[in-house]
């Protein structure tokens, strides 16, 4: 037993926890703080817990705060013992306090568990006040009503007393009123007649004035209407008993508002009332009336009555929007009128009768170079004479016929630039009155001078153009003519060349065979030789005639797979088979002369074959797409060509090895250059020894037009 408590508390064979800090002071005490001002932290919360259980008794469960006090206080202590740690290496005194640690800190959360449901179930302080409050005025009220009950019991009592008097005097009254009524009966039926008949003739006068009637009783909210009155609110005469609500209810929505607050107004000041509102009748017509009103006062000034007439103004009020939307058109013509005067980039006037200026814009008064006002009121040849005698005639016959002249040009001078002829473009139109007489002229003014000039000078560059014409016509018949010599020379160079060079390659041949055993090696050899570059000779022959007729012959545009061309080019070329070409999957389909694209892959992958410095290579063609054009790669593996000869070798005859040693024209390359730069493109090579050889070249999407090719 001692000797599990020595090595609980013994520090060896461990090392001290600052050993991992490397005793930096800085570390250290930063932990040493961090853990002292958590254990710190964490005995004041048991603390804190403990005053409020000793303070609130009434707690429920309150046990389990001392549950959390005792996880807090182990909690704290384990921070200590970190910082004891930090020199004295007790780690198994350290482990045996976590692990009470542990077990407080499960035992309270599983106690935590089923005391949370509880917790939950107890009413909130917010609860309880309010249920209070409820509880309170429960209370105060039925005081109230208590008191109130006892009130009225003692009034019930007194008011019985004096009903019980009241009834015996009230016996006595009555009989007496029972005489008095008989005969106020007889004074109200005469009465009741005299006004019957002033009513039906007021019913009669307002119907002829398409006025109808309405008397309102404001105590009993009864509304008397004349027939009339009720067809003017759209209402069936004489079907029901009208009230306020009625009258109301036919009111427009957006007046009704307004109506009121005047009625109020005119009532509180005992004042007549005079307004126009409208209408909204079920189906959705609106109506506008007119009423007048005044109201009926007690001797206190309270308001006992109104009576009140209105009349349908639906139709007056119609005429007068139809008058004010013409009033507005017509102003709104007027201005668009003035607004074209003001802005309108051509010239405008009015002329009177007597072909005097009576309106005129800025726009033509800068055309003619005299200020607006100067043109007022003075004749078109005063103003400007020569231009006013041109166009007097076209006056005369727009006030005679009252036809207008259209689009008429008009060449002269003005008094300020008399020395530039000018060029206006001028429509005359008559200007009539409400009955159709003549009133004057309308004139526009467009000033041409620049686009007579224009003319002039696109009718002499047509001119030009046909003697252009006239001499490229000549030009292309003579291109034609010396395309054909030039095609008949090189028939001619061909056949009669050729023919020599067959007939050297032959003898060569002869004499060999006649003479096999009787000719020296060394002859044999030289016989070799010429014939080799007798067949040099024919292969440059063939090169310089295709590359002759390259721009000279058409070639036809067709729409093909570049991957299919490709594969025949290969086929064609018969590769040796320890050779492989490598065709790119994304070859696109393309638009263009496939026949002078097939020339450019032939020559570029023939000479990736031929100047490989290996028995076996591989040999790759790939696109990318660059928008309006595609730039096609062909790459080997051959043995490269040094930077100093990548522009070399696109010159005609031009070769990097010496034609004994290797036979080669030298003509394929510039062919090839030929061939991309007369379709629209450019062609290059990335090459270094030893690195192989990449030829690029790019080819347009859409193809040129009018190319001919051989």
């Amino acid at each position: 037993m001692l000797d599990a408590l020595h090595s609980l508390f013994s520090s060896s064979p461990f090392i001290p926890h600052g050993h991992c800090y490397l005793w930096k002071p800085g570390l250290v005490w930063l932990h040493v703080l961090s853990d002292t001002l958590i254990a710190v932290a964490y005995y004041s919360i048991p603390i804190t817990l403990l005053y409020f259980v000793r303070r609130r008794r009434d707690l429920p469960f309150n046990w389990i705060f001392l549950l959390f006090g005792a996880f807090i206080v182990f909690c704290g202590t384990t921070h200590l013992m970190e910082v004891w740690t930090l020199w004295h290496p007790t780690y198994w005194s350290s482990g045996v306090l976590k692990s009470a640690t542990a077990a407080i800190s499960l035992f309270t959360a599983f106690q935590l568990v089923p005391i949370v449901p509880k917790a939950l179930a107890l009413p909130s302080p917010a609860q309880l006040r309010q249920t209070n409050q409820e509880l309170q005025a429960q209370i105060a009220e039925r005081l109230r009503v208590e008191q109130e009950l006892k009130q009225y019991q003692d009034q019930l009592e007194q008011l019985v007393t004096e009903r019980t008097a009241q009834l015996e005097a009230s016996n006595q009254q009555t009989k007496a009123l029972l005489v008095s009524e008989q005969e106020a009966r007889k004074q109200t039926e005469a009465a009741r007649l005299e006004i019957q008949i002033y009513a039906d003739r007021l019913t009669i006068a307002l119907d002829a004035a398409k006025m109808g009637l309405l008397a309102w009783d404001i105590a009993s909210d009864q509304v008397y209407w004349t027939p009339y009155h009720e067809i003017i609110f759209g209402y069936e005469p004489g079907t029901s008993a009208r009230t306020y609500t009625d009258w109301a209810n036919r009111i427009h929505p957006e007046d009704l508002a307004t109506v009121e607050a005047q009625i109020q107004t005119a009532l509180q000041n005992c004042q007549d009332y005079d307004f126009e509102y409208r209408l909204r009748l079920p189906n959705g017509e609106i109506r506008w009336v007119d009423a007048f009103g005044r109201g009926e006062y007690n001797a206190d000034g309270s308001v006992s009555h109104m009576v009140g007439v209105v009349q349908d103004i639906t139709k007056r009020k119609l005429a007068e929007e139809t008058l004010r939307q013409s009033e507005e058109t017509a102003r709104r013509q007027l201005a668009e009128i003035e607004a074209i005067y003001a802005t309108a980039p051509i010239g405008l006037c009015v002329l009177d009768r007597e072909f005097r200026f009576v309106r005129i814009n800025d726009f033509l008064a800068e055309i003619n170079g005299v200020q607006a006002s100067e043109h007022i009121g003075r004749p078109v040849r005063e103003v400007l004479p020569e231009l006013g005698e041109i166009q007097e005639s076209f006056f005369q016959e727009v006030v005679q016929t009252g036809k207008p002249i259209l689009n008429q040009q008009v060449h002269g001078t003005i008094p300020g630039q008399p020395d530039r002829e000018r060029d206006w473009l001028t429509s005359y139109y008559p200007l009539r009155s409400g009955n159709d007489q003549i009133l004057g002229i309308n004139v526009t003014v467009q000033e041409i001078t620049e686009q007579k000039l224009a003319e002039q000078a696109l009718q002499e560059r047509a001119n030009e153009l046909t003697q252009l014409n006239a001499i490229l016509a000549q030009t292309t018949a003579l291109l034609q003519e010396r395309n054909r010599d030039l095609d008949q020379f090189a028939y001619v160079v061909s056949h009669d060349l050729k023919a020599p060079l067959r007939a050297i390659a032959n003898l060569s041949v002869w004499i060999e065979e006649d003479l096999m055993d009787q000719i020296p090696e060394e002859n044999q050899k030289q016989l070799q030789l010429l014939r080799s570059r007798v067949y040099r000779m024919e292969a440059l022959i063939n090169g310089l005639l295709q590359y002759s007729r390259i721009g000279r012959i058409e070639a036809k545009i067709e729409t093909f797979e570049v991957k299919d061309l490709l594969n025949e080019t290969v086929d064609s070329l018969a590769p040796p088979p320890t050779f492989t070409v490598e065709i790119g999957a994304d070859m696109p389909t393309l638009t263009t002369r496939r026949l002078l694209l097939g020339q450019v892959f032939a020559n570029l992958i023939s000479n990736a074959i031929k100047h490989h410095d290996r028995t076996d290579g591989v040999v790759r063609v790939s696109v990318e797409d660059k928008g309006s054009f595609l730039e096609f790669a062909v790459s080997d593996d051959g043995p490269g060509i040094e930077p100093q000869y990548h522009t070399k070798i696109f010159t005609i005859f031009q070769t990097l090895k010496a034609r004994d040693e290797q036979e080669n024209t030298g003509i394929g390359l510039s062919i090839v250059k030929k061939i991309v730069e007369t379709e629209g493109g450019t062609v290059y090579v990335e090459s270094q020894v030893g690195g192989g050889t990449t030829f690029r070249f790019t080819w347009l999407k859409q193809p040129k037009t009018a190319i001919a090719v051989g």
